[in-house]
């Protein structure tokens, strides 16, 4: 008896027997050569060389392998003269007594020209007729007209042509198969028939044969595989494309491991097929141009040769396996062996695993106890980490190459594996990050974010397509395709309705003679596709069909992708190296065009004003405040400064420069103060009228300081309000212009820096007054930067800002980037579920706009635009562009700092009580001016806000002391008050600016009573009027609301106004509440009148005593800020 590979001595018994399978070797050659012969399921023969026992365990199946014989290239061609049949789906020929049907094989090693030639042509004709065969159906199915009989032409030919299909594809082989694997992941968008027929190409494809295998493994590893392998499993755990797997045992370890052995002659067989597809994208692109997918092919011939070398496939192996483990996903990638591998054999851990396809069966998922959604998202997020977090990620995940493995301790009951790490694709810093940037700006509706990040991918958008009606059309249809799953009923009819959509909008275009938009192509805006979102998009293509093919219904994908890409950035942006280099974390250049050093940040009457630290008990309950507002997740970063008796006593800062950014935010960081502005400017037309007003030969002919603010807007700026308008500067600066109904119809984002254009256009809306006072959002910037530019000779608002407040100590700025540059952000997760009534709202607002388009309205409210396009309204808009674009004044950045020096200046409060700005004017009741300003909606004569406080020291029920102060509050965030009652000389000052929108108001209320507390204050202003309840409660209710409910994320809006029009009390506020106002708080009866008498009672005692402390005053604490009055008393 020879020795077999193990070094044992067989023992001549067969499979029948317990022993392993046998093979017999040929005097003349070496068991790890090729070719051999091999049978298996017979008892092995005796002869004179014996049996070589060589694997642990049985082969299933009954496979023969003969020898080959020499005369085999003249058999190959028998009976195939003439035809196309596909040399590569020989059979050997089947052995006597089988019992079964033999297995396709790979027989590529020793192709000839001829036969490539006969694959090339075959494919070209398999490809034309199913092009004609679809052409005939389309033709055939218009005349039968909607019904039975045209849903059953279309399902055989359907049918057809998925046969056809999956046979050429297990004939030729190679790229054909991995084309067929990625449509069988695309359920519900393509047909059923063929998604389903080319599932097959996932699992049981050919094989190569044992003599092929050995071979390779010789040549690669440098030793035979008895050396290597004390057992090996001849049949393949499983086969694809480019290779097989088999199991076996390591001789050096006992370890069970995978060996892939790369099928012989493949590669050349795939560089071949390249040329075929070539020709085929070529032929499709003259067919219908619409469909070029010329760039895809040129594609994936760059990634092929990486592809064909396996060191590639096992360094990705290794680095993503790794990766996943650090970051605890449950997901499996087998570990590699260290030295075991070549370019085309590698040795990695053995994983048992069953299809994963096994989750679309319910009565596997309730047998084994398994949560199929679970389980997918695990998947999901393991691919959204190695994309955002890594940038190497496997781009080929179809369920061939996707496994799973039962394991109860696991999330959902399972852990997928995996495999096949052939295709992927490696991105550098630049393409991951800012890859993960567009993901995260679409998970929270930031279409400008969208756009920016975009262009630094390297998109190129063609001009003519780009308005912001079809920039919002984009992010609408890419939220759409990462919509929360549904089940593949709903993805066809989707899929239906986005083809029918789309023949109009060409019907259109050419009607219009639109020709570069009369095209059937989803690209259609693009003139070029960077290379790297080709592999993104191809991975998430495949993904998705994935899920719906499991049935996993309800799946949030983007909000998966969101979360994942925010962590990215996070920490992209604590790496020196990155934050110093990449653009996204750089910023804008700003008007300067050089980046400000620290010192001018800081203005000089700023850097003058001495830092006490002498009231260390307000700034170590500030910075405990910001910590507990960060940690419960309700603030991003937030700056704090306090002046009195003309120095700091706090200068506090905390938290990150935004919710993507997590370097810190330091005191000279300049936030952006987004409806804020519009305050500031008033101030400096205020110090400019005052200096117009001493100088008694101004252009303007103002005469006394008193009148200046009673003189006409139109004396300054003559075109003003259709000319010869009545309104004067205290209505203008006051919200009392009617600016607030007179947006140009059709406003949107690109409006935010037409600054020309939208003074033409206040130019020509007939405003004579006297109006009601509202709050006139956005279009008060405009109107007072066209004022400055008229007073005082400033061709942009911050430069006026800079010559009138910058000397008091405003350091006001455009965008400029880097450390001392906060941006806006907001994080709320219902933004990334996309719902099918997200996109079904999406379609019908495309409608709407067509017929308002053509209506040709002049002007309308402000709720009537931002219904039209919320994002022209967003906040994040303050993000977009560079420095020199104006975004409606929400991008200009201050320092909390720089705001309350500018604030405390005794020169400019001697100005304002010159002129009489500090008198009581107007106040908007709406609850959209009350929450647009923080609750601050009463004005000062000079445009101020009026802020009254009330005493926290006094009884618990009766009202305490009032000091009244004055500012400028956003509901937004940004907030800065001065009360000449407090503190020392001079007054206290206070600034706070915060940059997440979210929580905005809450927070700046929170922050302002904890340092209004230590004075014995809290703010006054948060509490809802009762006027203004009643309005919210209507607003709630009323159809002006319904369009943007429709918008992903905003549902939570009605709740709020509902909840803050019945004064609702927060549960902490309750909690913290002292006796005398929880007693009545907590008063629950059957008498609903009297029990809602006395809550409310309660609810103005809880805002006299200042509910529990520090912070809970005045109904600011928590996000019940402004619920500090609770409902109308009904007695």
């Amino acid at each position: 008896m020879a020795p077999s590979l193990d070094g044992q001595e067989a023992d001549g018994r067969g499979p029948e027997d317990g022993r392993s399978v046998g093979f017999h070797l040929s005097p003349e050659l070496d068991p790890s050569e090729a070719p051999y012969a091999l049978r298996v399921g017979d008892a092995p023969r005796e002869d004179g060389d014996g049996v070589v026992p060589v694997a642990d365990f049985p082969i299933g199946g009954d496979w023969e392998y003969d020898r080959i014989r020499a005369g085999r290239d003249a058999d190959r061609t028998d009976g195939l003269v003439g035809s196309f049949q596909c040399c590569t789906s020989r059979r050997r020929p089947e052995p006597e007594k089988t019992g079964a049907e033999s297995r396709p094989i790979w027989e590529t090693s020793d192709l000839s020209w001829l036969d490539f030639q006969r694959r090339h042509w075959s494919t070209l004709w398999h490809m034309r007729t199913m092009y004609n065969r679809m052409k005939k159906c389309e033709s055939d199915s218009e005349a039968l007209g909607p019904g039975p009989e045209q849903d059953k032409l279309w399902h055989d030919s359907f049918a057809l042509t998925a046969v056809e299909m999956r046979k050429h594809a297990e004939e030729a082989k190679g790229c054909f198969i991995k084309a067929g694997q990625v449509m069988s992941t695309m359920v519900g968008v393509l047909p059923d028939e063929i998604t389903s027929e080319l599932m097959s190409l996932t699992d049981h494809l050919p094989v190569s044969t044992p003599e092929e295998v050995f071979r390779m493994i010789r040549k690669d590893l440098g030793h035979a595989p008895r050396d290597v392998f004390s057992s090996f499993d001849l049949e393949p755990v499983a086969s694809a494309s480019i290779a097989q797997v088999h199991k076996a045992r390591l001789r050096s370890t006992g370890q069970v491991v995978a060996v892939k052995v790369q099928h012989e002659g493949v590669d050349k067989l795939m560089m071949e097929d390249m040329n075929t597809l070539t020709t085929v994208a070529g032929q499709v692109a003259y067919w219908s141009p619409d469909l070029d997918f010329r760039n895809l092919v040129e594609e994936m011939r760059e990634v092929l040769p990486s592809e064909l070398d396996f060191r590639e496939e096992r360094r990705a192996l290794d680095r993503a396996g790794k990766v996943l483990r650090r970051e605890g996903n449950p997901c499996i990638i087998p570990r590699v062996h260290k030295t075991l591998f070549g370019p085309h054999v590698f040795v990695m851990e053995f994983v048992d695993a069953m299809p994963i396809m096994n989750l679309a069966d319910p009565e596997f998922c309730k047998k084994h106890q398994v949560d199929k959604l679970v389980v997918v998202r695990s998947l999901v997020d393991a691919f959204c980490i190695m994309a955002f977090k890594d940038g190497l990620f496997h781009a080929d995940p179809h369920a061939g190459n996707i496994r799973m493995v039962l394991d109860s301790s696991a999330p959902g009951g399972a852990r997928p594996v995996i495999f096949d790490w052939g295709l992927f694709k490696e991105v550098d810093d630049h393409e991951r990050l800012v890859s993960a940037k567009v993901f995260h700006c679409l998970g929270n509706f930031d279409v400008a974010g969208v756009f920016d990040a975009l262009a630094l991918l390297g998109f190129s958008f063609k001009a003519e397509a780009m308005t912001d009606d079809f920039r919002r059309e984009i992010l609408e249809r890419a939220r759409n395709v990462m919509k929360d799953t549904v089940s593949r009923e709903t993805v066809r009819a989707n899929v239906k309705i986005d083809m029918a959509e789309q023949k109009e909008r060409v019907r259109k275009a050419m009607e219009e003679g639109k020709t570069a938009k009369a095209s059937y192509s989803p690209l259609w805006f693009l003139d070029g596709l960077p290379k790297c979102v080709m592999a993104f998009l191809r991975m998430l293509q495949i993904l998705r069909g994935l899920c719906v093919a499991l049935d996993a219904q309800g799946l949030p994908i983007l909000q998966i992708l969101c979360s994942r890409s925010r962590e990215a950035l996070q920490q992209g942006s604590l790496r020196e190296k990155l934050s110093s280099s990449l653009k996204l974390y750089t910023g804008r250049e700003c008007l300067s065009r050089k980046l400000p050093s620290e010192s001018e940040t800081v203005s000089p009457r700023s850097a003058q004003l001495p830092v006490r630290r002498q009231d260390v008990a307000l700034e170590e309950r500030i910075r405990a405040k910001l910590e507990a507002l960060r940690e419960a997740g309700r603030m991003v970063g937030a700056q704090v400064a306090v002046v009195s008796g003309g120095a700091f006593i706090c200068d506090v800062s905390g938290g990150s420069l935004s919710s993507t950014d997590s370097r810190p935010v330091r005191c000279s960081t300049r936030f952006p103060m987004l409806g804020a502005v519009g305050g500031v400017g008033a101030l400096a037309v205020l110090r400019a009228l005052r200096r117009l007003a001493n100088d008694p030969n101004n252009a303007f002919g103002i005469t006394s300081v008193k009148e200046a603010l009673n003189m006409p807007v139109a004396r300054f700026w003559p075109g003003f309000g259709g000319g010869g308008s009545g309104v004067t500067l205290r209505a203008l600066l006051g919200h009392a212009a009617g600016l607030q109904d007179a947006f140009p119809v059709g406003f949107s984002a690109s409006h935010l820096d037409r600054v020309a254009a939208m003074s033409e256009h206040l130019e020509q809306v007939p405003l004579q007054g006297p109006y009601e006072p509202r709050y006139a959002y956005l279009l008060q910037a405009f109107a007072l930067t066209r004022l400055g530019d008229c007073m005082a000779n400033a061709d942009t608002l911050l430069h006026w800002l800079g010559a009138e407040l910058g000397p008091l100590g405003l350091d006001a700025a455009a965008p400029a980037g880097g450390e001392r540059e906060a941006s806006v952000c907001r994080e709320l997760q219902s933004l990334a579920r996309v719902s099918m009534t997200e996109v079904e709202a999406g379609r019908d607002r495309r409608k709407i706009i067509d017929e308002t388009s053509a209506a040709g309205v002049a002007t309308c409210s402000l709720m009537q635009a931002a219904t039209r396009d919320p994002l022209g309204f967003d906040p994040l808009q303050g993000n977009a562009g560079n420095g020199a674009q104006f975004r409606g004044g929400l991008s200009l950045g201050a320092s909390a700092r720089g705001l309350a020096t500018m604030l405390s200046s005794e020169t400019l409060q001697q100005e304002l009580e010159a002129l009489g700005a500090l008198e009581r004017a107007g106040s908007d009741n709406t609850a959209l001016g009350w929450l647009l300003t923080g609750g601050a909606s009463q004005w000062t004569s000079g445009g101020l806000q009026v802020l009254p406080l009330r005493s926290i020291g006094g009884s618990a029920c009766l009202p305490g002391r009032s000091v009244t102060g004055f500012g400028i509050v956003c509901g937004l965030g940004p907030c800065l008050a001065h009360f000449p009652g407090l503190g020392s000389d001079g007054g206290l000052t206070v600034a706070i600016t915060v940059n997440d929108v979210l929580h905005g108001r809450a927070v700046a209320a929170e922050l302002m009573s904890e340092v209004l507390s230590g004075f014995g204050y809290c703010p006054a202003w948060t509490s809802m009027p009762m006027r203004v309840m009643a309005d919210a409660a209507r607003l709630a209710r009323s159809e002006e609301l319904e369009p943007l409910m429709k918008m992903g994320g905003l549902q939570a809006t009605r709740a709020g106004l509902l909840d803050a029009s019945r004064g609702a009390p927060s549960a902490e506020a309750s909690k913290a509440a002292p006796v005398c106002c929880a007693g009545l708080l907590s008063r629950q009866g059957p008498h609903g009148g009297a029990t809602r008498a006395l809550r409310s009672l309660g609810a103005r005692c809880l805002a006299g005593c200042g509910g529990g402390g520090a912070g809970g005053g005045g109904g600011g604490g928590g996000e019940g800020g402004g619920r500090g009055t609770e409902e109308p008393l009904d007695v």
